[in-house]
């Protein structure tokens, strides 16, 4: 029988782990596969396909995070309650870290109680079964025992349903914890600019600080549902034998000790009942949160597919719509992340602060007074209307109009990423897109710009020709098949733009669409692109490009002139320019493109190198493999866990409360033993007396292990955590290059949660069990002492098929670790690029490859649990003949030992089978867990780390004059790269303005990276102010300089918390940024909370989407200006704007940094030609610098190479001079169709 049990227990664990594998790989499979469809609706916090609301909005508000509310708005919330039935996750919407929450955590946590699950209605049965039995040998007596059970239940019931309100509160913390480390790791670069790291650690440690004390408590309702079931056969064996000794019964051995058998049977179903009943309840709340994100609303496709139409595109009637909206519930804000400075009006401004989170569309065409100062309430997303177009299949249109007139949202109308609210649109044929932001995989170059499709290297050869890209390929160490890391990082933006062009070409669609892509790229080359791509080599596609290079007009077939979100005109540029007046002044200051300068662009590409061409080395991998221990988790592990806990004192005090726990179940036992037997001729009340004493403290000390493991545990996991954190965020950012986004956030999710939620449960059954083995071991060898001559040789065969599985196991597991994190960088790969993958229509590839990555996860998880099923069988076995020794043991001392302990010692053998088979479960849970508390410690101990943040006093005033010194400065990237700069001096000083410019790869943006230390330099010095920047802290540094960066970045929270994370400034500084950088207009006032206008208190979404990128810009702005700085380096910040907001941000430098050092590295000439001096950067080191006049005057040079192409006189450098001397910024001074031709595309750096 006992085989029999261990065989169908066995099978049954492994069936179920088998279930939950198979589910976890599907559901991965099933959000990922929604995440590609989910509407933007739906993805802000709108509204489900779902009725009823989620189990998540049932308990909205924590409760410490309670707002007072006035009858208004208690009304008010009632009505919207009303009327938002199904609205998801309480407008939290599904954000990518909530969905990366849902694939790591919540797909696991249903794995998870697949295992045990049947547990829930096979623990009942077997207690029904035990009942009969007992009431067999003790009669009625045994129904006292039982009702005690049934009375438990109503108790277990109400903490079971705590449990489920507890777990969805944590749920909503986690996403924020999760989301916001997201959001940091993905603008890592930016928070070391500004040396934010101490500021994110804070906000970061107040949302844990407030999930581990919700998972205290959470655990704790498990440790009382664990008290009660471990408890009730205690005592309901306690009722039943003083009832049945009250009832004028002998307590005879034979009964009693096969009653105790019986109620020792019990034991561990009900000790493991409430693990399965915590696990069972977070898996059903996993489960509901995933039903209500694949019962989100999904975007679909908005055209009709109709390949025989006569045109490529045609809209009839179309309005589109956006949908990106408040995520922010005001009564469940994420934590902030400075101090009580401001928070007197953070409360006051509470209520005002929900409907001010997206920009308001403009409805005229004259934008420049409120289009930076405007946000639209939550049900007024910006909208294109009344969309009447009909595009021929070999079309090229240019979509053009001023700032947010919706010029991109047309095109990623056609791309499917807007919800069409009225009319037709219908598609003849496949589309391709290049959106503003190129979208770049973590992949080769090449298999970026293949993008799936097989290679065809004629092709292929004349893609990379159009796009300008050879040359680069050349530069690079590996050629095309270069990794260029996650988000493209280790190429600069005009190359990924290029890259993001030739992708396009090469997917061969009939219809590209084009969002500005020539904005990145300089001028020459943004022409050659024009000429052999856009005109060249799709000259038989439909090409629709948004621009803002009005040079390019009068060589496309037809413009869409777009105003408010309207088309106002559709016409060849002839036809504008002669009946259109407004497009005739759009024109006046810009002449169009001259034949001449075509030879010139041309004769950029076919330039030859001027120096020799050496064999480059093959570079090794960008993408380091993720580390891998080869041994078992080391004792150093457990001892780091112990020492987080608090001190190393906490594991020798925890065993010894469970050693006493034990002794207290012996004690209990032997007692009733001694009792049976009458040893010690005591009344019948004393032995009762003793026998319920002994059992209630049996159950405090077991309870108060389980408190005790808990806050330990809880304790260390926060510790490690925020050591492992704060150590990554010290991190150089050559880690971020190398390591994938989703191996991080594997980490800081998955092993996380195993190690908040399950690594403690993990611990106290393992020892439990354990525990209880040895102790029935003890008391076997204490009465029998021929059982230890028999354990050894059963020990021997243990410790070899032990031995033989460890050795595998470890190995499978760490693999496992390895191709999950695999798993994840696929995932969060395909999330930021939703919207290229819609576009291009290859959703179902980006699926299958990542169904490839969870078959291969998979494969190691199986291995995994079969190891443990193989070495339970063979424990099982060693029981089985324990059993039979004991047995035959007791038979042969029946004369020379009590009756009452060969009972007592049969009753507690017959569980060991079972307690083996579990203690060998729990120690590959509790090896899971310190795996993932390995994983945990390598990131908070092994990582390397800059340099200290603080090293020698720096004076509270320096630096001030901002005099920089680069002293035959050398730097790499990486260690085995060659040099980027190369021998570079440069002096800067105080108050200079300095432009910076150069072609892709000339190190213009490595001088920038050396001035904020992100890379440290290989040789020479740079000093500030006379201080060498290498003897300073990291923050020291950082803190004292600005940038305003190429990519705006803003953080989820606040306007304030994203000017002034550390609450340094008062809100009148801050206004006034926000004044000078035109975010809000002169009239505004600070205390008034306009919904429809930017203010201090205005909500920001994840990446700042309710931002337009102009605003974004001028908050990068803001943001400088705030800092107050004297040294500011402006790195390509116009580089994607159009020329009126470029003109505003110019203006607002001219006057905001006046007398400040100022280092820009250069986009369009015109920004710099007023500047001070130039620097011309040319393979690492500076080939021109002097005063802009004087490198024009200089025939032949590089810079009047660049001005000549520009169009771009001695005039206009004097003009630009002057103004910027007198604190201005012209912005007609026309002086000749000549000096302004080429205003809208002068750029010279990035390619």
């Amino acid at each position: 029988m006992q085989i029999c049990q261990s065989l169908g227990v066995n099978h049954f664990i492994y069936r179920g782990m088998m279930i939950g594998g198979q589910t976890r790989a599907v559901l991965i499979s099933m959000v990922f596969e929604k995440s590609m469809v989910i509407s933007g609706r739906a993805r802000a916090g709108g509204k489900a396909i779902t009725d009823g609301a989620s189990s998540e909005e049932q308990d909205s508000t924590d409760e410490k995070g309670k707002s007072k509310k006035t009858p208004d708005n208690n009304k008010t919330d009632k009505n919207a309650a009303k009327d938002k039935k199904g609205v998801i996750g309480e407008g939290q919407g599904w954000g990518n870290g909530r969905v990366v929450n849902l694939m790591s955590v919540d797909t696991y946590r249903v794995d998870q109680a697949s295992a045990l699950f049947h547990m829930i209605w096979t623990a009942p049965i077997q207690c029904i079964i035990t009942l009969a039995l007992l009431i067999v040998n003790l009669s009625y007596s045994a129904l006292a025992g039982f009702a005690l059970l049934v009375l438990g239940v109503p108790a277990l019931t109400h903490a079971i349903k705590a449990l489920f309100r507890r777990r969805a509160r944590i749920n909503k913390i986690t996403d924020q914890r999760v989301g916001l480390t997201q959001e940091i790791l993905q603008s890592v670069r930016f928070v070391k600019y500004f040396g934010w790291e101490t500021a994110f650690m804070e906000r970061l440690n107040k949302i844990r600080n407030s999930e581990i004390r919700s998972i205290q408590v959470l655990l704790a309702i498990r440790n009382a549902i664990n008290a009660i079931s471990m408890s009730l056969p205690i005592y309901a064996s306690m009722l039943t034998f003083v009832t049945y000794s009250k009832t004028a019964n002998n307590l005879a051995p034979a009964e009693v000790f096969s009653s105790l058998a019986l109620f020792n049977g019990l034991r561990m179903p009900l000790n493991l009942l409430p693990l399965v009943i915590g696990q069972v309840t977070d898996a059903w709340q996993s489960i509901q949160r995933i039903q209500e994100f694949l019962l989100a609303e999904e975007q679909g496709d908005v055209a009709v597919h109709d390949p025989e139409n006569t045109h490529a595109v045609e809209l009839n009637g179309a309005s589109f719509t956006w949908e990106r909206s408040t995520t922010q519930d005001p009564h469940a804000s994420p934590v902030n992340v400075g101090g009580d400075k401001n928070a007197a009006s953070q409360k006051k401004s509470a209520k005002s602060s929900k409907s001010a989170n997206t920009p308001k569309p403009l409805k005229g065409t004259d934008e420049s007074d409120d289009t930076a100062s405007t946000l639209v309430e939550e049900r007024e997303p910006f909208k294109i209307q009344d969309l009447n177009l009909a595009i021929g299949r070999k079309e090229l249109i240019a979509v053009i109009g001023s700032v947010g007139s919706g010029k991109t949202s047309l095109l990623a109308a056609l791309a499917g990423d807007m919800r069409k609210t009225e009319g037709e649109i219908v598609l003849g044929a496949s589309r391709a897109f290049c959106p503003q932001y190129a979208w770049i995989q973590n992949a080769t170059l090449r298999e970026n710009i293949l993008f799936g499709k097989e290679l065809d290297r004629a092709w292929y050869k004349e893609v990379i020709n159009a796009c300008a890209l050879q040359q680069d390929l050349d530069m690079l160490p590996n050629g095309d098949a270069t990794e260029i890391g996650e988000r493209g990082i280790t190429i600069s933006g005009g190359q990924k733009q290029r890259l993001n062009i030739a992708r396009a070409i090469y997917f061969d669609a009939d219809i590209v669409l084009m969002d500005d892509p020539l904005s990145a790229v300089d001028a020459h080359v943004g022409r050659h692109i024009f000429d052999n791509a856009i005109l060249g080599l799709l000259k038989d596609k439909c090409r629709i490009l948004a621009t803002h290079q009005l040079w390019v007009l009068n060589r496309v077939d037809r413009i869409v002139w777009m105003e408010g979100g309207k088309i106002q005109a559709v016409d060849t540029f002839e036809n504008l320019r002669a009946n259109h007046a407004g497009f005739r002044q759009l024109m006046e200051s810009t002449d169009v493109e001259k034949e001449e300068e075509e030879d010139e662009a041309a004769a950029v590409e076919s330039k030859p190198d001027d120096k020799p061409k050496t064999k480059k080395k093959r570079a090794p991998g960008l993408m380091q493999a993720e580390e891998r221990a080869v041994a078992s988790v080391p004792w150093s592990t457990y001892g780091a866990y112990v020492r987080a806990s608090g001190t190393i004192l906490n594991a020798p005090l925890s065993i010894f409360v469970l050693i006493l726990s034990q002794g207290a179940n012996l004690a209990t036992s032997l007692w009733l033993s001694w009792w049976t037997s009458n040893k010690f001729a005591l009344s019948e009340n004393i032995y009762i007396a003793g026998y319920v004493a002994l059992g209630t403290v049996q159950c405090l000390l077991m309870f108060t292990f389980s408190i005790y493991l808990t806050m330990l545990g809880t304790r260390a996991s926060r510790k490690l955590l925020g050591k492992a954190v704060q150590r990554t965020l010290r991190a150089p950012m050559s880690f971020f290059d190398t390591t994938p986004l989703g191996r991080i956030t594997n980490r800081f999710s998955r092993d996380v949660d195993v190690m908040d939620n399950n690594l403690t449960d993990a611990i106290r059954m393992y020892f439990f069990t354990l525990a209880m083995i040895i102790s029935v071991f003890a008391l076997i060898i204490a009465f029998f002492h021929w059982f230890a001559v028999a354990l050894v040789p059963l020990l021997i065969i243990f410790l070899l098929a032990s031995s033989y599985y460890r050795s595998s196991a470890r190995e499978v597991k760490r693999f496992e670790s390895v191709l999950r994190s695999v798993v994840f960088a696929k995932f969060a790969e395909g999330l930021n690029g939703v919207a290229s993958i819609r576009a291009y229509g290859l959703k179902d590839k980006f699926v299958d490859d990542l169904r490839v990555a969870i078959d291969e996860m998979n494969a190691a998880y199986y291995l995994t649990f079969s190891n443990q099923r193989w070495l339970s069988m063979r424990l099982d076995l060693i029981g089985n003949l324990l059993v039979f020794t004991t047995a035959i043991l007791v038979v042969t001392s029946r004369f020379s030992v009590d009756p009452s302990i060969g009972g007592l010692v049969l009753s507690y053998i017959l569980a060991i089978v079972q307690m083996i088979q579990f203690t060998v479960r729990q120690l590959a849970e509790v090896e899971n867990g310190m795996n993932a508390v390995e994983r945990i410690l390598y990131y908070g101990n092994s990582l390397e780390e800059e340099a200290p943040e603080h090293t020698v006093d720096v004076r509270p005033s320096w630096p001030e004059k901002g005099e920089i010194v680069f002293d035959n400065v050398e730097m790499r990237y990486r260690a085995g790269l060659p040099l980027v700069l190369k021998g570079l001096s440069m002096h800067i000083k105080g108050g200079e303005r300095i432009g910076v410019v150069g072609r892709t790869g000339a190190g213009k943006s490595s001088i920038m990276s050396t001035l904020f230390r992100l890379v440290e330099i290989s040789g020479g010095h740079i000093t500030i102010d006379g201080l060498d920047i290498s003897t300073l802290g990291l923050h020291d540094l950082r803190s004292r300089l600005a940038i305003i960066p190429q990519d705006p970045t803003l953080f989820r929270g606040t306007v304030r918390s994203n000017l002034d994370p550390f609450n340094e400034h008062t809100d009148l500084a801050l206004w006034s940024a926000l004044r000078q950088a035109d975010l809000v207009p002169a009239d505004a006032n600070i205390d008034e909370k306009d919904p429809t206008r930017i203010h201090l208190d205005s909500q920001v979404e994840e990446d700042g989407l309710n931002f337009s990128l102009g605003q974004r810009q001028m908050m990068a702005l803001a943001r400088a200006l705030v800092r107050g700085s004297r040294i500011i380096i402006c790195d390509e910040a116009t580089s994607s704007v159009d020329m009126e907001t470029d003109e505003k941000i110019q203006a607002t430098m001219a006057t905001g940094f006046r007398g400040k050092t100022l280092l820009c590295i250069a986009h369009r000439l015109r920004t710099i030609i007023g500047y001070d001096r130039i620097c011309v950067m040319d393979a690492g080191q500076i080939a021109e610098m002097d005063s802009p006049i004087n490198l024009w005057k200089k025939e032949g040079g590089i810079f009047r190479g660049m001005c000549d192409r520009s169009g771009i006189r001695a005039e206009d450098i004097l003009s630009a001079s002057a103004a910027l001397t007198a604190g201005r910024v012209t912005s007609n001074d026309s002086r000749g169709a000549a000096a302004d031709a080429e205003k809208h595309d002068l750029e010279i750096s990035e390619m």
